[in-house]
């Protein structure tokens, strides 16, 4: 029996800056030449569609940027031969049911299979199935929640409830030879992931999961050998130009080759780089600070407590990088912030806002996000109030 070679790239979608070349289908000029023949050497090529594909001009109403891809730009997907997308994940509804169906309708029409959504909460279709060489591998994607959850009328991703997504991939895996999961998931930004990340991998894989990828932090993070499982946390970009100014962590990206055969599975990790309109194989595949955080990584795991404390440090500072965003939404609109934030420095600004509380203020502040009763609560007094404005301003 062949083994089974499968290209997993992370976040894709043509932007404003290279959209030319994707409708074009330039895929040379887009990933370079030894990339292209990368993903021509694969039997099954899969990636993660941060968006969607529409030429509507009605996004939903959230916070945060609206994404989306003009229908015209899938050519230079379906040249590099992209098989499969998976579409659970931030961006894939903002652009509401049409944006779906728009989507739906293109992959369809180009031979892309999808999954990670659905038509409404009764029919999300959460994972896609390959045979190939005698063997059953399955496609698995499930995400947390943002603007996208489905309802009984509505279209939207599979969620991730732990318990749910742990059932469904034991199931699967009973009826299969090999499980991948596409997890779009974490705080954005950041190498390092969370102790409640690595629990939900460890329990994915306990529950059948072979391969465990993490999508959304557009940064590449750590890998972890588990039992029997390959965990990936954060596979960074593959071709997604949202933003304009390169920073180091999205200067590069992981494409995952994975070999499956008879005697097991082998996963090879390979570095690119962006490129001003797209993104590049990287000759000398310097993988020094992926491999360095992993054996850091592997060290926390098995108790080591300066490593721990070292690998807690990097992350809480990755997360601070989102002060000023959460303290600003907490205030609510507020005059004296915005005369601040002309005169003060970024860093200088992020300390008067967290200065602007009082300890007793943190502490319920802090209870609403950590305390699940509390959160719930929280997020129903939003959700009403939301409804009570929303109705007005279109009185």
């Amino acid at each position: 029996m062949k083994s089974t070679k499968i290209i997993i790239a992370g976040d894709l979608l043509p932007m404003p800056c290279n959209c030319d070349l994707f409708e074009s289908g330039d895929i040379q000029e887009l990933f370079g030449k030894t990339l292209c023949d990368l993903f021509a050497s694969a039997d099954y090529r899969v990636c993660n569609f941060e968006g969607c594909f529409t030429d509507s001009g009605h996004p939903v109403e959230k916070i945060g940027p609206s994404i989306k891809a003009p229908v015209s730009s899938i050519k230079a997907i379906k040249n590099l031969g992209i098989d499969y997308a998976s579409l659970g994940n931030t961006h894939s509804m903002d652009y509401g049911k049409q944006g779906y169906l728009d989507t739906c309708k293109t992959l369809s029409e180009n031979g892309i299979g999808y999954f990670g959504w659905g038509d409404n909460s009764s029919s999300v279709k959460a994972y896609a199935e390959i045979e190939d060489s005698g063997r059953k591998i399955v496609l698995y994607n499930a995400t947390e929640q943002f603007e996208n959850a489905p309802r009984e009328d509505y279209p939207g991703v599979n969620l991730y409830d732990e318990y749910r997504v742990c059932e469904e991939i034991k199931e699967l895996k009973n009826h299969c030879d090999f499980l991948i999961v596409l997890y779009h998931g974490g705080i954005e930004g950041t190498h390092y992931n969370s102790e409640k990340m690595r629990r939900r991998f460890h329990r994915m894989a306990d529950n059948g999961a072979d391969v465990v990828i993490s999508q959304h932090t557009h940064a590449v993070g750590e890998e972890e050998y588990y039992k029997n499982a390959y965990l990936l946390y954060g596979q960074g970009n593959f071709c997604f130009h949202f933003r304009n100014e390169v920073t180091p962590l999205l200067a590069e990206g992981l494409v995952l080759e994975l070999n499956i055969s008879a005697d097991g599975f082998e996963a090879k990790p390979h570095r690119v780089l962006r490129t001003e309109k797209g993104c590049v194989y990287d000759e000398a595949q310097d993988l020094s600070g992926f491999y360095a955080r992993s054996k850091t990584h592997d060290a926390l795991l098995k108790g080591d407590k300066q490593a721990q404390a070292e690998f807690e440090n990097r992350f809480g500072n990755d997360c601070a990088n989102w002060t000023n965003i959460f303290f600003s939404l907490f205030r609510g609109v507020n005059a004296k912030d915005a005369e601040k934030r002309k005169t003060l420095s970024p860093g200088e600004f992020s300390e008067y806002l967290k200065n602007s509380y009082t300890v007793q203020q943190l502490l319920g502040m802090q209870m609403f996000l950590r305390n699940e009763e509390f959160n719930e609560i929280g997020n129903q007094i939003l959700s009403d109030l939301l409804k009570e404005k929303q109705i007005k301003e279109k009185e």
